[in-house]
């Protein structure tokens, strides 16, 4: 369970051949490590889902596919992030719509011609009709130019960001099509009303097929859709969204299907030691990216888009069903997870996705181990502590503890860095976050009791923030951790 003073860091070492690349983005960009390691997450499944499903041991095929949300304020570098990891994606649009700009012109040219021998047709079916001539052999003519019109060529684009149900309906249209929601700024998305439609984002996280009727009396046909979400979203419009619609997503099992994450922010930790550091491992991260990506186009141009279905090992079966029993047995009522049943109940298929997903990413034969297995439930169990931090009425953070933190981060950033061990109150109540006496002595109660600080009184009753040695000392926030 999350410490709420001191919110562990995020597993990021459990993602096989990924990891090396999450540490390097988190020397070099320094933004939080739950931030970089989501992305990271986000863009392995967005590329994998088009190619790859996965048999659950209990017989069903799933997707891929995965939600992922970061809550982040301002100046998190969220751009940043976004930006250099998703690079190859974005690559790949390019291409694609560059393939698409060449296919639509000669499209044009085609269906010019195509017209043109129809109107000579049409003109010839006047010409016999006044004559009263048999006009068989043109009928069949007229039917097989019909047959042969140019189909115009679809134009593919896997990053998507403001749309309406139609557009998204449009994009996923036919056999297999694979998209993903992705902002760095969630208000985006937000806006868009993309978060808003609820039953259809439960139906395509589930691969489910849809149908559309439009005004004009022709259908939308979506079958074996594939689609992730991935947004950051700042914790005030966060708050607001939930405010209004927190509790139909919640109700609907909606943000049961996200891995969701608040990581504590770096700022005041970002020392720069060089302004072009260099990246090696991220290379290769990108490349993997590409290769997969290459595979997806190649399927595409082949006409039909089939995907290889995973299976899981013996070993990693019998895993997976001690996981199952480990998780049923703590939605009793005095259990952990039994004010967040919802979540709960995803757990183990989100695990199975994300195994799924590293086992194609790392390149990995045959079938997932039970090591892949763990790993990615290692990973989830971070989000199932973030998830009952935000949404357990139980655990809810009280404007205490959340004043608490805010005055840790001070004496750590302010006295303990600065070579102290102590500070005067009284300089610690003018010069830190929390100036309101109302506030503040509550907070460092709360510290006291945790054993982090000593309260001490000096020889003329000044009173004094003694930090304790052991805690400041080991203490390490996510970006220094490897500094």
């Amino acid at each position: 369970m999350n410490n709420f003073l001191d919110p562990p860091i995020y597993p990021r070492r459990h993602f096989c051949d990924a990891q090396d690349s999450i540490e390097e983005l988190i020397r070099n960009i320094q933004a939080p490590d739950a931030l970089i390691a989501m992305e990271v997450g986000s863009c392995m499944s967005i590329v994998t889902q088009p190619l790859y499903d996965i048999r659950l041991p209990t017989g069903q095929v799933r997707p891929l596919s995965m939600n992922w949300a970061v809550i982040a304020d301002s100046g998190e570098r969220k751009s940043a992030v976004h930006a250099i990891v998703a690079k190859p994606i974005y690559e790949f649009d390019q291409r694609m719509k560059e393939k698409y700009d060449v296919q639509i012109e000669h499209y044009k040219a085609e269906l010019d011609f195509w017209k043109s021998v129809l109107s000579g047709l049409k003109q010839k079916l006047v010409k016999l009709t006044r004559e009263d001539a048999c006009v068989k052999d043109l009928k069949e003519q007229m039917s097989e130019h019909a047959k042969a019109k140019p189909a115009k060529p679809r134009q593919r684009r896997i990053m998507r960001k403001l749309t309406n149900e139609r557009a998204m309906m449009e994009a996923l249209e036919g056999c297999g099509e694979s998209i993903g929601f992705v902002s760095d700024e969630g208000q985006v998305l937000v806006k868009g009303g993309a978060l808003e439609r609820v039953g259809i984002n439960n139906s395509l996280w589930d691969g489910a097929e849809l149908v559309m009727d439009r005004s004009d009396g022709v259908q939308l046909h979506v079958k074996d859709p594939r689609m992730s979400i991935s947004f950051m979203i700042q914790r005030l419009v966060f708050k607001q969204f939930l405010g209004k619609r927190g509790d139909e997503l919640r109700g609907s099992g909606n943000w049961a299907r996200y891995l969701i994450g608040d990581p504590r922010t770096t700022k005041g930790t970002r020392f720069i030691s060089t302004v072009n550091p260099p990246y090696v491992h991220l290379s290769k991260f990108q490349f993997r990216m590409g290769e997969l990506l290459e595979e997806y186009e190649r399927r595409i141009e082949l006409g039909k888009i089939e995907r290889d279905i995973l299976e899981f090992s013996e070993d990693a079966i019998r895993r997976w069903i001690e996981m199952s029993n480990e998780i049923e047995y703590m939605l009793r009522p005095s259990q952990y997870l039994h004010d967040i049943d919802d979540f709960a109940s995803k757990v183990l298929e989100i695990t199975s996705r994300l195994a799924g997903v590293m086992h194609v990413f790392s390149s990995q034969e045959g079938k997932i181990s039970v090591d892949t297995l763990q790993r990615a439930f290692d990973i989830v169990g971070w989000h199932i502590d973030e998830f009952k931090r935000l949404f357990s009425p139980e655990l809810a953070v009280s404007e205490v503890v959340i004043n608490a933190m805010k005055v840790e981060d001070y004496l750590y950033r302010k006295v303990w860095q600065a070579n102290y061990t102590y500070v005067l109150q009284n300089y610690a109540f003018n010069f830190g976050p929390i100036r309101t006496k109302a506030k503040f002595q509550p907070a460092l109660d709360c510290l006291e009791s945790l054993g982090r600080i000593q309260i001490g009184v000096g020889p003329r009753g000044e009173r004094y923030i003694n930090l304790h040695h052991g805690y400041f000392q080991a203490k390490q926030f996510p970006v220094l951790d490897n500094f």
